[in-house]
């Protein structure tokens, strides 16, 4: 078996993920959004909390565009369900306060169901008014129909959230390459179906190596998902974790497709990753296209891996981080049939004020200036036990801070955190029974720029 793992997490670099500047852009302007509703007096009684990422921004899974350069991200905007309102009155009232600021009064366009800022020949950001009514749901607007629309995109991020932590993180890396592939082929298929079609072919009870690395997920999850579809005639029931079906947005034609080409890639998969060394670029090759492993070669004529290319994918140690091992004297031996969760909540506002949220609804995405609470949930290890904790900083700024912490600490089964400053963080931790590790966690933090 030959993963290729190296020559993957190129491939994502190079030509799959949003390149890091337009990344953090992205961040930047949801950001400054984000401040400027907050601070807007006429939106005081409105605005009830920091704007949600939703769809592929909130799920890591927006890739480069295959046309053009303009690709869009998707944020909810929590409203306060207002005495008297019309449904089409809260996109209004969030139109009328993005055209009052000069900043945004040449970018904000009245959608049927958002206010689109449209930073033109870049890309759009879709704010959608997200209110929680009195009977405890929450609803979206549509403006021209005047009505309010049941849905919970919250509910289902933590949802996907679950499952690409079944994967080690590897569920995020196949989606953005089945959407390459996708945009490279015949398919008709919306991102929203197709990520929710691979998350639920994740299984909690899968095999040691079956999401070992991004290669083993990939080929797991689209032979799992080709085997499912393959003797329907129509597209299937996908819950959108409130009873509401997902692929009423599927053609037949588009779902006919998606069965074509399953089956040809899933094939293509198993070959590659059963490939011997010799062979294996080479059967990747026919999957993805000749670039794939060119960058690999480019970069080791040149003589060194760069730190960005490879860290950000495998977690390489920072300088002076600790091992539970070597610095504790703790060895790890993870028992398949102990788990364990990391619960990362955040504050609603600057201010510290209201219920804090679950990280994983909102895609693990903070503004600065918030407190963060990581708790053990779920833990199916018997009493007692010791936690040990660790905090990670990645990225440019916590380089030019010199701040990548990483130290190991015993705890107890909560810690507080505040997001300092921007860029890619984690927090894990290990239980401790009797000497020995035997589950672990981590919680994914993506701490958005001012």
């Amino acid at each position: 078996m030959t993963a290729r793992i190296r020559e993957i997490n190129f491939f994502l670099r190079d030509y799959v993920n949003l390149d890091a500047t337009r990344t953090k852009t992205l961040h930047s302007r949801v950001a400054a959004v984000n401040n400027f509703l907050a601070s807007h007096s006429g939106l005081d009684d409105l605005v009830v909390g920091d704007v949600i990422p939703q769809g592929s921004f909130a799920h890591k899974t927006i890739i480069r565009p295959f046309t053009g350069n303009d690709f869009d991200a998707d944020v909810l905007v929590p409203m306060a369900e207002q005495g008297g309102w019309e449904p089409k009155h809260y996109t209004q009232a969030l139109h009328k306060a993005l055209q009052s600021c000069a900043r945004y009064s040449d970018k904000a366009v009245l959608g049927k169901r958002c206010v689109k800022l449209d930073y033109a020949g870049d890309f759009h950001i879709d704010l959608v008014p997200f209110v929680t009514r009195d009977d405890g749901n929450t609803y979206i607007t549509h403006r021209t129909r005047n009505e309010f629309i049941r849905q919970d995109p919250v509910a289902y991020t933590s949802w996907f959230e679950d499952n690409n932590r079944t994967t080690h993180g590897h569920l995020v890396r196949v989606v953005r390459l089945m959407k390459y592939l996708r945009d490279r082929s015949s398919i008709d298929v919306p991102s929203v179906v197709l990520s929710a079609l691979l998350a639920e072919r994740v299984r909690s009870f899968a095999g040691v190596n079956e999401y070992d690395n991004v290669a083993t997920s990939l080929t797991s999850l689209v032979k799992a998902l080709h085997d499912y579809l393959d003797p329907m005639s129509t597209p299937p029931w996908v819950d959108d974790r409130i009873g509401q079906n997902l692929a009423d947005r599927l053609t037949q034609s588009g779902f006919d497709n998606l069965k074509s080409q399953l089956s040809t890639w899933s094939k293509l998969m198993v070959a590659a990753l059963e490939a011997d060394a010799d062979e294996s670029v080479e059967k990747w090759r026919k999957l993805f296209g000749d670039s794939f492993g060119s960058a690999v070669r480019k970069t080791s004529e040149s003589g060194a891996l760069t730190a960005s290319a490879y860290s950000y994918y495998e977690k390489a140690p920072a300088p002076g981080e600790q091992d539970l091992l070597r610095d504790h004297g703790i060895r790890t031996n993870l028992d398949p049939s102990h788990r364990v969760r990391v619960a990362g909540r955040v504050s609603p506002n600057r201010k510290g004020v209201g219920r804090y949220r679950p990280l994983g609804g909102r895609g693990n995405l903070v503004p600065l200036g918030r407190s963060l609470r990581f708790t053990i949930e779920d833990c199916t290890v018997e009493k007692p036990f010791h936690v040990y904790w660790k905090v990670r900083n990645a990225g440019e700024e916590a380089a030019r801070r010199k701040m990548f912490r990483g130290e190991i600490r015993k705890l107890g089964e909560q810690i507080t955190e505040s997001s300092s400053f921007h860029g890619e963080h984690w927090v894990e931790a290990w239980i401790v029974k009797d000497g020995v590790a035997v589950a672990r966690d981590r919680q994914e933090v993506t701490i958005l720029p001012d």
